[in-house]
């Protein structure tokens, strides 16, 4: 089942972001070059986006449960200027992943930015990340452009 996030959400969010990012993190991939900048791990760099999100936008995080427990979520957010809804952050849980539940996280984002007047969807995804631009790719998003992040030690 799909329901609107709670506060309360907000700890397993983290928790199921850190537990399926690390293949597709680029703090993970900064991390294996170049160690933990700031003396942070890679995963209190991530879930700071999740905390970036619920504090931004949490009218527009979706979370799917299952037996009481929180399996997925989507975060969005609005450009109402462009028209354009954005999908910052989605996840399945392990174990979980493969079923669909993605798919209809994706379906209830695209509800939300239509009941918000979005005429466009937005999402990024790492090169490394085959699994989601598979999935994009099936919900009929086009590569629009590819982005090369840089880094190096001061």
């Amino acid at each position: 089942m799909i329901r609107k996030y709670r506060d309360t959400d907000r700890d397993v969010l983290k928790q199921i972001t850190v537990e399926t990012f690390k293949p597709v993190s680029i703090d993970a991939s900064i991390e294996k070059m170049f160690g933990h900048p700031g003396g942070t791990n890679w995963d209190q760099r991530k879930v700071r986006h999740i905390d970036a999100d619920c504090d931004a936008n949490p009218d527009g995080i979706f979370v799917y449960e299952e037996e009481g427990k929180v399996i997925g979520y989507i975060t969005t957010r609005l450009d109402e200027f462009a028209k354009t809804g954005w999908i910052p952050n989605m996840a399945v849980a392990e174990g979980h992943q493969g079923k669909g539940i993605g798919s209809q996280l994706l379906d209830k984002a695209f509800e939300y930015f239509r009941e918000n007047g979005m005429e466009l969807v937005r999402i990024e995804t790492l090169a490394q990340n085959e699994v989601g631009a598979h999935l994009y790719r099936k919900f009929g998003f086009k590569e629009i452009a590819q982005q090369i992040y840089y880094c190096m030690r001061l």
